[in-house]
């Protein structure tokens, strides 16, 4: 666990699996989520966003998100330069799935809906509205879909793709 920064935590971007072996310890094979997550918890998230962030401004930028394995791609150009976990809106308020775009950004957004454990508006770092009140943005990353509908990213992920992606640029989201 990170340390403690002007009152929050730095929360770690993935999730150990359980000492068991199990879905979160409930005796359960680990699912798809799981696995992704684990997979990708391998990488150096901190040097892939150096590395990107160093490269010439892209004529092309896409991302996409895959909702079933819980991860997502970003290309610039026509070539993935980055790739790792999310975690999306579970089954009681789902991700839209689609074609968008980017609409806007916000370094610092609030959450206008939805408020955290303390009771202030949720903090919302490096957000992109893609679809009405939906948004991309740094997030806790549990392992499985947990929000409320919008794309959670690790923070160097979020980061990067703030700061690489313009209005107007596509999103896809794809179960």
């Amino acid at each position: 666990m990170g340390g403690n920064v002007e009152g929050f935590v730095n929360l770690p971007e993935t999730q150990a699996e359980p000492s068991d072996g199990t879905a979160e310890g409930t005796g359960e094979e680990p699912s798809v989520e799981t696995e992704a997550v684990a997979a990708y918890g391998e990488r150096d998230a901190r040097q892939e966003y150096k590395s990107v962030a160093a490269r010439p401004e892209a004529q092309s930028r896409a991302l996409r998100f895959y909702l079933g394995t819980q991860t997502f791609q970003y290309s610039e150009d026509g070539e993935v330069v980055v790739a790792g976990p999310i975690a999306s809106g579970k089954a009681s308020s789902p991700t839209p799935t689609g074609k968008f775009r980017v609409l806007s950004k916000d370094e610092d957004k609030e959450s206008s809906r939805y408020d955290n454990e303390i009771g202030t508006p949720a903090w919302m770092p490096f957000s992109m509205q893609f679809y009405g009140n939906y948004f991309l943005h740094e997030g806790y990353l549990p392992g499985q879909p947990a929000s409320h509908g919008c794309i959670r990213l690790g923070h160097y992920d979020a980061r990067l793709l703030f700061e690489r992606m313009k209005v107007g640029d596509p999103v896809i989201v794809s179960k």
